[in-house]
């Protein structure tokens, strides 16, 4: 029963007449109305959100302790994830806040004053100095304390919030063990509202129990919409559960929740209190599910052993800012992490700087010097790679869940199952129309697979114009290029040609690219009728653009420090494709090699057709001194050699098979 007495006594008794319904909501208005000009009032503080999207939410907001926060009015409430809160502030209004506890309501109206409870009728009362207004404990949502913790564990900003939570964190930091306790408390309460104040603290300096306190809040801010309600207890079976029950519980949420769950895996790489067995396996599906920003993350704020495989599993996604963590594993006593650590510097870089992982100490340390001369002369390039991967862009949660479909995508598809790629491409454009790379993979699997030319077309000119992921713009090079080919099969060399052009003028190093405009330019010289000499000039422009791929593959050969994470500029597959990213150097050096033999290959053939049996052997020469020779080439020599020996006085220059370098040199452009 809710009622307002005024100093007659006699006025406490029951209402009981009609419309007592309608006084009574009139009473409370009044009531309500008659609070805020009570003098022991304070400037009131509303919370202000503005959300990713750009949407800005403002009034009473509650943090429910775990992903979600609520706002609360009269008209019902909101669910907000904290994911998806760009940042928050104080609003300061001219409405007053009343000083100690606050009722709230059923139906949202928020009563406050001189407030206590009447255990004997189970009524909140109300002084309002000229009489009370008593609420039945049923009619009364939660109340809030001054401090703003709320009877149903919420919190919510109350006036004083900035000064409570400085006295909070100073007395964590240097109070008694009652102040330190206290402080730890009411920090843990506030949550979401009071991370940024504890991040504030810990960029002056460093502090355990606050560092445990924000990653406590990270911990409930990173987790997926919907978590809690499916799994109530998730984040304390992952917090202190067994190992084994941390990894079961994760491995079935991933099935769950995909890639929503990743940022709560980089997370729990920082929590030095997980047990190895977590962080293995955290690592493990962000190493290949390529979470590159999680994994620098952990890796600058980790140290040890976990930081060294970290920096394994960033440079099997191709970002190497961990070389130097590898460098330095080279100094630990333990035989096994140096040897794991010499083995993936020479995969990433193909240097050895002769280290023997069982060598004496002073052979060791002079091979680590080497090492980190290399890693000063490199590191500013490296660590620009990786900064161009981490292009400091928000990704969206749509971008993210379209990502991981594709992802699933590519596994599939490299698995031979098309159908099911071809669902999940579907899917991932479904949830996520302005990425690009689920268009283009549809694309590619419609006319390679499906051979549905008309479709694939489709599904490439949709990609263009589209948003690369982050760090792969390599993807509208890919893009044109495989339009060209489709016009390619199509003889429709206009239009190839075209979009082949548009590929390389992306990316002048695509040495892919440029073969098929040669080969382009090859066919239509042989089909081509008329004269001689029209041919000859189209042969003579396919050739000129085959040794433009040439001098393509030439500079990415010389810039190659490191295995690069970008598509090489021979493969039209994809980012996050596992056909050559994760190679050794070695193995991708061995790879230009085979390239470089089949352009000449193609150089060589012109050349007999516009009968330059000279320029043959130049080839074939060039190939032996970088190591490139194919077995077309060496047919191609023999043929050129017979020319040249049948022609009176003009036997040409022997060249060897196995010539090296020390052979001599041919002007590079002799020939030409």
């Amino acid at each position: 029963m809710m009622g307002w007495t005024a100093d007659n006594p006699r006025s406490e008794a029951p209402l009981a007449r009609s419309g007592t319904i309608q006084r009574l909501s009139a009473l409370a208005i009044l009531g309500s109305a008659l609070l805020i000009i009570l003098p022991c009032l304070e400037v009131a503080a509303d919370v202000r959100l503005r959300m990713k999207t750009g949407e800005v939410l403002e009034g009473r907001i509650y943090d429910l302790g775990h992903e979600y926060l609520e706002l609360s009015g009269r008209l019902g409430s909101n669910l907000i994830l904290k994911r998806d809160v760009k940042h928050w502030s104080l609003k300061t209004t001219t409405r007053p806040e009343p000083k100690g506890i606050l009722l709230i309501l059923s139906e949202g109206l928020e009563v406050g004053g001189d407030v206590r409870f009447d255990t004997g009728s189970s009524e909140w009362v109300v002084n309002l100095g000229n009489g009370t207004a008593r609420y039945l404990d049923s009619m009364v949502a939660r109340t809030i304390d001054p401090n703003g913790i709320c009877s149903d564990d919420r919190f919510t900003v109350r006036a004083g919030f900035e000064d409570r939570t400085a006295r909070a964190i100073q007395g964590v930091i240097a109070g008694d063990s009652i102040e330190r306790e206290d402080g730890i408390q009411y920090l843990r309460s506030s949550g979401f509202f009071g991370l940024r104040p504890i991040e504030e603290e810990l960029e002056k300096s460093d502090h355990p129990i606050l560092r445990r306190l924000q990653l406590e809040e990270r911990f409930r801010m990173s987790l997926p919409a919907g978590i809690t309600e499916a799994r109530p207890h998730f984040l304390e079976q992952i917090m202190k559960g067994s190992s084994r029950e941390q990894v079961g519980i994760l491995r079935e949420t991933l099935l769950e929740h995909g890639s929503d769950l990743y940022p709560l895996l980089g997370l729990l790489l920082l929590d030095d209190a997980q047990s190895a067995e977590v962080r293995t396996f955290a690592i493990d599906v962000l190493q290949r599910t390529h979470s590159i920003r999680e994994l620098v993350t952990a890796w600058e704020a980790s140290d040890g052993q976990g930081q060294l495989a970290l920096a394994i599993a960033l440079g099997e996604n191709g970002v190497h800012v961990g070389i130097s963590t590898l460098i330095e594993a080279l100094e630990l006593e333990e035989r096994a992490a140096r040897a794991i650590a010499a083995k993936k510097l020479y995969e990433y870089t193909g240097e050895r700087f002769d280290f023997d992982p069982d060598g004496e100490l002073a052979a060791r340390g002079e091979s680590i010097r080497k090492w980190r001369a290399w890693w000063d002369k490199n590191r500013d390039r490296i660590e620009g790679l990786a900064v161009a991967v981490l292009d400091g862009k928000d990704t969206s949660e749509e971008r993210r869940k379209a990502s991981d479909l594709w992802r699933r995508g590519l596994a599939a598809e490299a698995d031979q199952r098309f159908e099911l790629a071809e669902r999940l491409y579907k899917q991932a454009i479904e949830i996520d129309p302005t990425a690009m790379g689920p268009f283009v993979s549809l694309g590619i699997l419609q006319y390679q697979h499906f051979i549905d030319y008309d479709a694939a077309l489709e599904s490439l000119h949709r990609a263009i114009g589209r948003e690369p992921g982050m760090g792969d713009g390599v993807n509208e090079r890919v893009c044109y290029y495989h339009i060209g080919r489709i016009y390619q099969f199509g003889l429709d060399f206009d239009r190839a040609r075209g979009a082949l052009l548009k590929s390389v003028s992306l990316d002048q190093n695509y040495s892919a690219a440029w073969y098929e405009l040669g080969r382009i330019q090859y066919e239509e010289a042989l089909l081509a009728g008329g004269a001689v000499e029209v041919r000859r000039e189209r042969l003579e422009a396919a050739r000129e653009t085959f040794m433009s791929g040439i001098m393509a593959l030439t500079r990415y050969r010389r810039g190659l420090i490191v295995v690069d994470r970008t598509n090489l500029p021979f493969d039209n597959a994809l980012p996050f494709s596992t056909r050559d990213h994760n190679r050794t150097l070695r193995e991708l050096r061995i790879r230009i090699l085979e390239e470089l033999g089949r352009f000449r290959g193609r150089i060589g053939a012109i050349s007999l057709i516009l009968d330059e049996p000279k320029r043959v052997l130049q080839e074939y020469r060039e190939a032996t001194t970088e190591g490139s020779v194919t077995e077309e080439l060496e047919k191609l020599v023999s043929v050129a050699r017979v020319i040249l020996q049948s022609r009176p006085g003009d036997s040409g220059e022997p060249v060897p098979t196995g010539g090296t370098e020390d052979d001599g040199e041919i002007d590079a452009g002799e020939g030409r």
